[in-house]
């Protein structure tokens, strides 16, 4: 997953400054999660994958796609296509919206915890990440029992891990 984000944020890069160019933000984003849907079904992919040539691939999907598809949109398919890298479409995809969100000043954040927080609590978390990101916080709440207790926050492709459940896992392999 890594490598494959390596991959991909050129590519973000350069389908948000064409979306930026094209005033198209949403436009874009339809279009890269159409692609992301379709790339992360495993037999649309083998189908791209056993394809004669990097051609007939990027047209199976321009095919598919062909009326969410504006002509840039075909044009990145294109070059995705001649490059071969469909399997990287869907962190493409998620790193084009963390952009935008950062275009936008937004951030959403997951708190995945082992407890339902109170809303005062999540309001004064969301307050203080919005004053140290300088943007409006969107945070989706996730409960998970086998945290113990304590909480995870998502935030993009960081991780804040302050559960019991790695706390844990983190003595243990001290001790070992």
């Amino acid at each position: 997953m890594a490598e494959n984000l390596t991959v991909a944020r050129p590519y973000a890069q350069a389908t948000f400054e064409i979306a930026l160019e094209e005033n198209n933000l949403s436009g874009w984003q339809t279009m890269l999660e159409a692609m992301s849907v379709a790339c992360k079904d495993q037999y649309f992919m083998d189908s791209l994958k056993l394809a004669p040539n990097p051609s007939v691939a990027a047209d199976s999907l321009i095919s598919l796609l062909k009326d969410i598809l504006s002509e840039s949109g075909k044009n990145f398919v294109k070059v995705i296509g001649e490059n071969n890298r469909f399997e990287v479409i869907p962190e493409i995809f998620e790193e084009f919206v963390r952009l935008r969100e950062k275009h936008e000043k937004r951030l959403e954040c997951d708190l995945i915890s082992a407890r339902a927080f109170s809303d005062s609590e999540i309001e004064s978390l969301k307050d203080k990440l919005a004053k140290k990101f300088n943007c409006e916080v969107f945070l989706n709440q996730k409960i998970d029992k086998t945290l113990i207790g304590g909480a995870v926050l998502k935030i993009g492709d960081k991780v804040i891990d302050a559960s019991v459940k790695t706390s844990l896992q983190n003595l243990t392999s001290t001790l070992r």
